[in-house]
């Protein structure tokens, strides 16, 4: 969608370099916005080269004669497209005051076809009042196209002195036409305190199309704090922009700006009722996966529903082994763990074997860094389930990894295990630590709260866990001893080193 409106832009400039009408140039609408911003530049720039010469004498001329007299032969004589070229070629102390005896009017005639780059110095030499003259005379003309060059190239002291004169949706209308990322930053800097009406004014107008041009334009941390602002808004406003996004199909900008949204805002957003529906989360997941675009999905992931979570993971265990192996070397190469494993455990329960059957899921780095997320987020009840699934050849490395915990993540460990349906495992790595840590982690074990709920869930009837049991009775004290003991009889175990 945005490269769409980006071609928009770009024509509707170009269109005014070669004085024509937009729709004149539909033909070129097929190529990509940086290409015609490019043959625009390029033809600007053969025109300037061309008209140098004669630029610099009539340039030369100006100076024989004093500001007021050079400013009523602009005027009259040369016309706003001349004066515009000329701009460039005038010492711009000069060239300020010859502007300074011309009318507003003249000057935004001349600012049409004024090209910022030539003109460097000359834009960051205007009075604040003269800018804001120019402005005010531009903005009620809704000639934002000009306001959105200029903006870019200008002093923020000039911004300051001229938006003033800009309604809320004016400065909207001059977002869109800007160039650069640092125009659209500066922007969305100096009207931090209008930004919530300028949403407003953007969602009663219906220009969110628009808005999400500008979006796309911004860079991450202005971009996200925009974000942030819209989801603080009505429930209406909210829901406008997500109805736009859609019908634009603009998800491929939305997906980046709410990986950096706050967690608050972000868990609003995922709430709404069009985030509710299969068909659309299917369809983020898929342009996620085939845009690049994953770990901008993994923070929202966090905070959907486990219906909006089942949906999610269901389109991701579409992808083949290859591709699963690469989304999950990005989510650690980004520390992306904690959002990383809610969308793992929504898979089904075919799925999450074959995810966990994978050899990038052995790992000693992925285990450790999935173990460390779990711990730093108290993601336990969402975690202890994958260890079910992974196979006892990882239990050593998951041992060393949990040797690191402290009391406090050890215990949360604990009392999570038996909802998590997990005990029977967590047990086998405790029994694979040294006898230290094993120690330490079976003294815990028998401080622990849910020490009888945890013992009760060990159902397992595997000879070869029991007698591993058996074998560290000298390190296990009581009552989790007699614990144990009781409960390998529920289970049909008896210790055979003592038969």
């Amino acid at each position: 969608m945005t490269a769409t409106h980006h071609t928009t832009v770009e024509l509707t400039k170009l269109a005014r370099v070669l004085n024509r009408n937009p729709a004149d140039l539909d033909f070129l609408a097929t190529l990509p916005p940086a290409a015609l911003r490019e043959l625009r530049d390029q033809i600007t720039d053969l025109t300037a080269r061309r008209e140098a010469r004669r630029m610099q004498r009539v340039g030369a001329a100006a100076k024989l004669v004093p500001a007021p007299i050079a400013a009523k032969i602009t005027e009259a004589a040369f016309g706003p497209v001349l004066a515009a070229a000329l701009a460039g070629s005038v010492d711009p102390a000069r060239a300020v005051a010859i502007a300074s005896a011309l009318s507003p009017s003249f000057l935004a005639d001349a600012t049409l076809t004024l090209d910022p780059r030539r003109a460097v110095e000359l834009i960051a030499q205007v009075p604040g009042s003269m800018a804001a003259a120019v402005a005010s005379e531009l903005i009620s003309r809704g000639d934002y196209l000009t306001m959105g060059n200029l903006a870019g190239s200008v002093p923020d002291s000039v911004l300051r002195a001229a938006l003033p004169h800009a309604a809320d949706l004016d400065i909207l209308q001059v977002g869109y036409y800007l160039e650069e990322t640092s125009a659209a930053d500066r922007l969305l800097t100096i009207v931090t305190d209008r930004v919530p009406g300028v949403i407003r004014a953007t969602h009663d107008a219906d220009e969110w199309p628009k808005a999400i041009t500008l979006l796309a334009l911004l860079g991450p941390t202005e971009r996200s704090k925009l974000a942030n602002v819209v989801a603080a808004q009505d429930d209406e406003v909210i829901d406008g922009l997500l109805a736009a996004v859609e019908e634009v199909d603009a998800w491929d900008t939305l997906l980046p700006v709410a990986a950096g949204m706050s967690p608050q805002p972000l868990q609003r957003l995922a709430q709404r009722p069009v985030m509710q529906t299969s068909t659309l989360l299917t369809k983020i997941a898929d342009l996620a996966l085939t845009q690049n675009l994953w770990l901008s999905l993994l923070p929202l992931a966090t905070h959907l529903s486990p219906a909006q979570l089942h949906t999610v993971a269901a389109r991701v265990a579409t992808e083949p082994d290859d591709s699963l192996t690469t989304l999950i070397e990005q989510a650690h190469t980004e520390n992306h763990w904690p959002t990383l494993l809610p969308v793992a455990l929504a898979l089904s329960d075919a799925d999450r074997k074959r995810l966990a059957s994978l050899p990038v899921m052995h790992r000693p780095a992925y285990l450790t860094a999935a173990i460390e997320a779990t711990a730093t987020h108290n993601l336990w009840p969402e975690a202890l389930p994958l260890l079910n699934d992974l196979p006892t050849t990882t239990h050593d490395t998951l041992a060393t990894a949990i040797n690191t915990l402290t009391d406090n993540n050890f215990r949360e460990a604990l009392e999570a295990a038996p909802t998590a349906d997990c005990t029977t495992t967590l047990v086998q790595i405790v029994l694979s630590q040294d006898v230290s840590s094993r120690t330490r982690s079976l003294t815990l074990l028998n401080e622990s709260d849910s020490l009888e709920p945890f013992v009760a869930t060990i159902t397992t009837q595997d000879p070869a866990i029991w007698q591993a049991i058996f074998d560290t009775r000298e390190e296990t004290q009581e009552p989790l001893r007699t614990l144990l003991t009781t409960q390998a009889t529920q289970c049909g175990q008896t210790d055979s080193t003592s038969t």
